[in-house]
């Protein structure tokens, strides 16, 4: 499918002396597929998933041409300093009789800018090998530093070949929870704490979450989890980052942050229900919840952007059993504002923190309220082109070999019941249970048997 032989010689045409004037530190060719490939995405792999199935997206990636880590509160500087030096430095070069996509990078961190884990604490890096299919038309992108032109054919022959490793057959995964009773009430006890909190003035909102541990004889493969959260959440973003034996994965709701030009979109999503409580969406509580949460996000954009829109309703968003009330807010940025100023006044909004924001992180932080991985942070892309989709990281979960832990959070407001909050976090589990449960027999992630 692909000319290895070619990609050679046209990167020995690009290292000529009339060429290598061209000063960049960061060089990437984009070529057309015929098909989307067959693909073996392990567990124990190296890898980065993204799809949007109601926008006809989705990429893999692999290796990491350029990247850079950060932690602490200067982490989103760190990741627009490189982000500028890649729209200042990234020569592309694409072939094809279409107009090709843009180069992007992936990006992904934490809910708080201290801690580490299986992730680094925040991240931007550039794939050596990107597959993408857009609307049907699929593309390679290969990217890699300016100096190290000679060997990176190499490089993205061995990134595609272990992409495309055979797979081992598929076994249906039979997990159990490891559930502790003393967990369930530790978490209504922190929720009457949170409601003393909102009632003495402290806090208006918190945002509590828990974690639940699994334990699998035969554990899920990540290709068959994300092919059934594409499935079941196509309205959603379902992404996957893997390494170290670890796959971070899961099927978001709630947009960040997405730029196109000057359009700036973000998801005020607050106020949940489900099947066992459906009458709860429209009631005072959900309704005061939401309201802290596109307050915030209109405030936060004021500071940067023009022309902010905010529905005048929340829409109900419903996904499987799940139901959201949802405003999608939107305003212009000027061409000097990029996405990772936006995502520092955003970041955390009260829909995943509280508000007001520096109280709820510290009232969160002092009662041992612990977020692992990038789980209420965000993950997502930047493009060469300054566009991007950001999502919160929510519906989500970590494979480590026969154990999975799952994520879910219930925000507390005045009025909010310890009990309800507890099962609104077992109804999010059901996100992610139900994918580790299904194993297709034919993987679309993979599209091989």
């Amino acid at each position: 499918m692909i000319d290895w032989q070619d990609i050679a010689t046209r990167l020995a045409g690009l290292a000529s002396p009339a060429e290598s004037a061209r000063r960049c530190r960061l060089l990437s060719l984009t070529l057309p597929l015929r098909r989307w490939p067959d693909l073996a995405l392990s567990n124990d792999g190296d890898w980065c998933y993204w799809q949007r199935p109601d926008r006809g997206l989705r990429m893999v990636g692999s290796g990491r041409a350029l990247a850079v880590t950060s932690e602490g509160t200067s982490r989103f500087a760190a990741l627009h300093a490189m982000q500028r030096s890649l729209l200042a430095d990234w020569r592309h070069v694409a072939e094809g009789g279409q107009v090709p996509p843009a180069p992007l990078a992936f990006t992904g961190f934490a809910y708080a800018p201290q801690g580490d884990g299986p992730l680094p604490n925040a991240s931007l890096w550039v794939p050596e090998l990107l597959l993408r299919e857009c609307d049907g038309i699929c593309w390679v992108t290969l990217s890699c530093e300016a100096n190290q032109i000679e060997a990176a054919p190499a490089r993205w022959r061995g990134l595609w070949q272990a992409l495309r490793a055979k797979r081992r057959s598929r076994t249906a995964s039979c997990y159990q929870a490891l559930r502790n009773p003393l967990e369930d009430e530790a978490f209504r006890a922190r929720g009457r704490a949170a409601l003393r909190a909102i009632g003495a003035g402290q806090v208006d909102k918190l945002v509590l979450t828990r974690a639940l541990r699994l334990k699998a004889a035969v554990p899920a493969m990540a290709c068959a989890v994300l092919d059934a959260l594409a499935v079941r959440h196509r309205a959603c973003a379902t992404f996957g980052v893997a390494g170290n034996g670890k796959v971070f994965l899961g099927s978001s709701p709630e947009t960040l942050l997405a730029l196109s030009g000057s359009r700036v979109t973000v998801d005020s999503l607050a106020g949940t229900a489900w099947q066992e409580a459906a009458m709860l969406l429209g009631d005072d509580k959900n309704r005061r919840e939401h309201d802290f949460v596109t307050r915030a996000i209109s405030a936060a954009l004021a500071t940067l952007c023009h022309d902010i829109v905010v529905p005048e309703a929340p829409e109900v968003f419903r996904i499987n059993a799940l139901t959201h009330l949802r405003r999608r807010v939107t305003a212009s940025r000027p061409p000097d504002v990029s996405v990772f100023d936006i995502v520092t006044r955003l970041h955390p909004t009260p829909a995943v923190g509280g508000t007001p924001t520096a109280a709820a992180i510290d009232w969160l932080a002092q009662h041992g309220d612990r977020r692992d991985v990038w789980y209420t942070g965000g993950i997502g892309w930047i493009d060469a082109a300054g566009a991007c989709d950001i999502v919160v990281a929510l519906r989500c979960g970590l494979l480590d070999g026969h154990e999975a832990t799952l994520y879910a959070g219930a925000g507390f407001v005045e009025g909010s019941d310890p009990e309800q909050e507890l099962a609104e976090t077992e109804a999010k589990f059901s996100a992610m249970l139900s994918a580790l449960v299904a194993c297709p027999e034919e993987c679309r992630v993979c599209n091989a048997a």
